[in-house]
């Protein structure tokens, strides 16, 4: 038997969670699934959260959301008696009836008692998992409070407020003693607070991204640059973090990288390298931010030849609302780089909220008449209020305005 949960248990928790290393991940997954075959119902919990997306694990794990599979996962911990399947299973808000029909604890509170006995041992996992029920206010259910035992709303915030603040201790020594995951909630209950209850201290939220960052966490190395280099201004600072990052796996740290490199501030502007940056973290990770930069770049012929086609092969990987709709649609609405489709670049034109690269794609789109009547004094007037865009103002030098006051092709 391990120290906190069975032997396989321990060391998945410690492969899953206390690094970021995807082929320690993978053996952790393989071997939760041959100890839930046997009846781990542990091991059932700690594998049914591998399928339960990036926020339950790091950026770039190697395992597919699988929302059937967790949850008949987490069935199963419950009903083998595993009381982190049950505090995850409330947490997760999948503690239906029928799960609490099967469970064999008399309470959510006996589970959660459980659980706290090998926090206050030193496990790091279920430090993180008490500090969560109070952060997220659990203890309401488990401890079955009510706002109607209070002598009004006041009383009821206060003992909310108080609640919540027991998270701090909790994810403090989860944070410390390894748990990667517990600073988030750690550090989003100073970066957000909590509602009207916690008022936020952003100056604290800044030193556990440090924290974390000289623990050699990827997660908090990428935060810390960030904040570095985009909060504060200080990208010769944020280069090393985002550098160690990457290094340790946190791909998303190259697109700091990148914009470092192609604003040439703090380093030598080198776009060739910006764009190499890019597209590693684009096409490895799916990266949204790095598909747009990498997309702009071959859109504009940064740091490589112009290539629409490429352009809208990393615009097309971004499946998000951050997507480049304004570009994606100049490249559909003029046939740059594919196939032309003038009705869906118009769409995603209108959906743009950048004002430059909207008026020049509706510029062109009027002063050529494509999908709509050609107005070319209308289309002139997008293309101006483009400002300074290059595209915008080298199409503006193919019209001009005849004597009598019409706008006319050269």
């Amino acid at each position: 038997m391990g120290k906190y949960f069975s032997d396989v248990v321990d060391k998945a928790i410690e492969d899953l969670y206390y690094c970021c290393d995807n082929e320690k991940a993978k053996a952790a997954a393989d071997a939760l699934l041959t100890a839930a075959k046997d009846g781990d119902g542990d091991a059932c919990y700690f594998l049914s959260r591998c399928f339960s997306g990036t926020c339950y694990s790091w950026e770039y794990h190697p395992f597919e959301e699988n929302e059937a599979a967790a949850y008949a996962m987490l069935h199963q911990s419950i009903s083998l008696g595993s009381a982190a399947g049950v505090l995850g299973a409330l947490r997760m808000d999948m503690l239906t009836p029928e799960l609490r029909e099967i469970m064999p604890f008399d309470s959510i509170r006996e589970a959660w008692e459980e659980i706290l006995e090998k926090a206050e041992r030193g496990c790091p996992f279920c430090q993180y998992m008490i500090g969560n029920t109070y952060y997220f206010l659990d203890v309401i259910e488990i401890e079955n409070r009510k706002q109607s035992e209070f002598s009004n709303k006041e009383a009821w915030d206060a003992w909310m407020r108080q609640e919540m603040e027991q998270s701090i201790p909790w994810f403090e020594k989860a944070f410390s003693g390894g748990m990667i995951l517990a600073g988030r909630n750690y550090c989003h209950y100073y970066q957000r607070g909590r509602g009207d209850l916690i008022p936020p201290e952003p100056a604290k939220a800044v030193e556990i991204m440090r924290q974390g960052a000289e623990k050699g966490y990827p997660e908090w190395m990428y935060a810390f640059a960030s904040h570095l280099a985009y909060d504060a201004g200080r990208p010769e600072e944020a280069l090393p973090w985002a550098l160690k990052a990457a290094e340790a796996g946190h791909l998303w740290a190259l697109h700091i990288v990148g914009d470092i490199y192609w604003d040439g501030k703090a380093v030598e502007r080198d776009l060739p390298y910006a764009l190499a940056c890019f597209e590693k973290t684009a096409g490895y990770g799916n990266d949204r931010y790095a598909c747009g930069q990498a997309g702009y770049m071959y859109f504009r012929g940064l740091g490589a030849p112009q290539d629409y086609a490429r352009a809208v092969q990393y615009f097309e990987m971004d499946k998000t609302e951050y997507r480049r709709y304004d570009l994606l649609g100049i490249c559909y609405l003029l046939g740059y780089g594919c196939p032309q489709d003038v009705e869906k670049g118009r769409k995603m034109l209108e959906k743009s909220e950048n004002n430059r690269f909207k008026s020049y794609g509706l510029g062109m789109m009027y002063a050529e008449g494509l999908g709509v009547r050609e107005d070319i004094e209308k289309g002139v007037e997008y293309l101006k209020a483009a400002g300074n865009f290059e595209p915008a103002q080298e199409a503006l030098k193919h019209y001009k305005k005849s004597l009598f006051g019409v706008w006319r092709r050269r």
